[in-house]
C-alpha cells in the first residue's frame, strides 16, 4: 500500500492534484486507527467489544425509543436506513463512514488538534470505490450500492462494499458522506481485506496538525463544515480563539 507523508496544507493539496481520480472517497482519522466499523472493534485484550446479538439489540432499541425525535420517520422504510441514524448518534453498526469531500477529511483528521495532550500523526484513508466493489461481488459490479434498495446484493458480497443511501440525515449531507458496509463474517480491518490497489494511506505529521489546522481556518474551514449544529457556532468561537493564543505563542 502507498503511503505518504505530509506537513504543510500545500503539500495535501498538491498531493490531491497527483491523486489519481479513482480514488475518490477518503476518511479522515486523528490517529492511525484500523478501519473497522464501531460495531466490529476490539478492546486492548482482543476481544470483541459487542455481540453480534448485541449490535441487534442496540438497533432495535433505537427503532423504538427514537421516533419522538426523528421528524422524517416515515421515510425510514429500511433496518438499514434506520442504521445511518443509528450510527449518527452513537450506536455501533456495521458502517464505515467515507466521504467524497477530501478537504472535509482532512478536517476530521486534524480536528481534535488543540485538545490532543499527547498528539499522534493523523491518517487519511483515500479509497478506490469501483476496485473495493468489484472484489467483494466477484467482479459482477463496481456501482456503488444503495443501501435499501440493493439489501440483498450487499449481504452477498464477499468482502465489504461501498455504499451510498438517501440524504435522511443533515450530516450525511453537509459532509458529503456515504459508507462502506461491513457484513457480519466480514470482521476484518479493511485495510487487511482490500487488495493493494484498492487503499492509499496519507500521515500527517504530528507536529504540524495545528498549522494545518490553522490554514484550514483562514480559508473558512471549521466545525460547522462538518458538523451543521448551533454546537458548531460555539465549537468555532473556540478554535479561533485557540489559534489566536496559538500564534501569539510563537511570536513569543
Amino acid at each position: 500500500m502507498e503511503i505518504c507523508e505530509i506537513e504543510k496544507l500545500s503539500e495535501f493539496i498538491a498531493y490531491l492534484e497527483d491523486l489519481p481520480r479513482n480514488y475518490s472517497l477518503s476518511r479522515g482519522q486523528s490517529k492511525s486507527y484500523t478501519l473497522l466499523p464501531s460495531a466490529f472493534r476490539y478492546d486492548e485484550n482482543g476481544n470483541r467489544l459487542f455481540r453480534k446479538i448485541d449490535i441487534k439489540r442496540f438497533l432495535d432499541d433505537f427503532k423504538v425509543n427514537s421516533h419522538p425525535y426523528i421528524t422524517n420517520v416515515n421515510f425510514l422504510k429500511h433496518d438499514n436506513e434506520w442504521m445511518i441514524y443509528a450510527q449518527h448518534y452513537g450506536i455501533p453498526t456495521r458502517l464505515l463512514d467515507f466521504t467524497y469531500s477530501h478537504i472535509i477529511s482532512l478536517m476530521f483528521a486534524l480536528e481534535n488538534s488543540f485538545n490532543e495532550r499527547e498528539p499522534e500523526n493523523g491518517v487519511i484513508w483515500f479509497l478506490d470505490p469501483c476496485a473495493l466493489n468489484l472484489q467483494g461481488t466477484d467482479g459482477s459490479s463496481k456501482k456503488v450500492l444503495n443501501l435499501a434498495d440493493n439489501a440483498q446484493e450487499i449481504d452477498q458480497a464477499t468482502t465489504p462494499v461501498v455504499v451510498t443511501c438517501h440524504k435522511i440525515h443533515e450530516r450525511i449531507n453537509a459532509q458529503n458522506g456515504l459508507f462502506v458496509y461491513f457484513q457480519e463474517e466480514n470482521n476484518q480491518p479493511l485495510e487487511d481485506i482490500a487488495n493493494q490497489n484498492v487503499l492509499k494511506k496519507l500521515v500527517i505529521n504530528k507536529e504540524s496538525k495545528k498549522d494545518i489546522l490553522k490554514s484550514l481556518s483562514s480559508l473558512g474551514i471549521g466545525y460547522s463544515s462538518i458538523y451543521p449544529e448551533l454546537s458548531s457556532v460555539s465549537k468555532d468561537i473556540m478554535l479561533k480563539r485557540n489559534i489566536e493564543e496559538y500564534l501569539k505563542g510563537m511570536e513569543e
